[in-house]
């Protein structure tokens, strides 16, 4: 099966070896907005009805998955309204992460370059799901138009789970200071920081990052924290009301019309459980924000 699958859309599944769970490992680029030759595609290589068939499979047979990616659903935080799933395809995956999200133990990502992770709620308003996305080892720097310093330093993530039940522990988040690197001639990985002690959560659980959400939202010091680690430590610079809506609007809202909505007024409508701060968009403009 795993031969057919990689042949098919270059995606499978494994057993995770120790555990009782799986890993998915998808391939997203069939979503991408940049990928001409599926953008009429229902369902691009059958993807989404193998993931589904998958995850109810995983379920029946008391498993945990954890999916792996590259490039994410949801809006680029550098960047407002910029969506890398064509807007079908991204509904689509929100909808089967809204479905299995009792199977799916953990979501990984990357294609930002930067670190960052993306918040699933269901229709009550309860977090289900967190997906992390990755910092780049390769310091690579945006060439979107209107990205201000989209660049970062070399990055490398651990996570320490429980084997059992793959509830994730911890992250911890290894750096290279690329400019002491290249004055110096001499590269030095060093920890950057440790998800439970820089945000003082017990785990990188769903509700955990909900905690975290709710306070770079609402907290100018961990908003701040969190925007020097989006670059993984190159820019430090103050993180802004603008700054401020566009992280917390992707960080929170993987569908379009939240998305859209909570730009307009970013986070003045109390999104799932969070009770944000009203920010400045309506004084700076809806179309301020898509500009920037």
């Amino acid at each position: 099966m795993r031969k057919q699958t990689e042949k098919l859309g270059a995606f499978y599944s494994e057993k995770l070896l120790g555990t009782t769970g799986r890993v998915v490992v998808l391939n997203t680029n069939l979503y991408y907005t940049s990928n001409e030759q599926t953008a009429s595609m229902a369902d691009p290589a059958q993807q989404f009805q193998w993931l589904e068939d998958v995850l109810s499979n995983a379920s029946r047979a008391g498993e945990k998955v954890y999916i792996i990616g590259h490039v994410p659903p949801g809006f680029f935080e550098k960047k407002g309204n910029k969506m890398w799933f064509r807007e079908g395809f991204n509904e689509k995956y929100l909808k089967v992460v809204q479905k299995h999200h009792r199977v799916i133990a953990g979501q990984f990502f990357g294609h930002n370059h930067l670190d960052s992770f993306r918040m699933f709620y269901d229709d009550a308003g309860a977090p289900i799901s967190v997906m992390f996305l990755t910092p780049g080892v390769t310091p690579w720097k945006t060439t979107l138009p209107g990205v201000v310093n989209g660049a970062n330093n070399p990055g490398i993530r651990v996570f320490e789970y429980d084997r059992d039940t793959l509830s994730l522990q911890d992250m911890m988040t290894y750096f290279m200071n690329l400019s002491q690197a290249n004055a110096q001639g001499t590269a030095r990985w060093e920890l950057e920081y440790q998800l439970t002690k820089a945000f003082t959560v017990p785990d990188a659980s769903a509700r955990s990052m909900h905690d975290v959400l709710g306070r770079i939202a609402s907290d100018q010091g961990t908003l701040q924290r969190y925007y020097v680690y989006n670059s993984v430590s190159l820019d430090t610079r103050a993180c802004d009301e603008i700054c401020r809506a566009e992280h917390v609007c992707a960080l929170r809202e993987v569908a379009l019309d939240p998305y859209t909505t909570c730009l307009r007024g970013p986070a003045a409508a109390p999104g799932p459980g969070l009770g944000l701060p009203l920010l400045l968009a309506a004084q700076l403009g809806l179309s301020a924000l898509l500009a920037w």
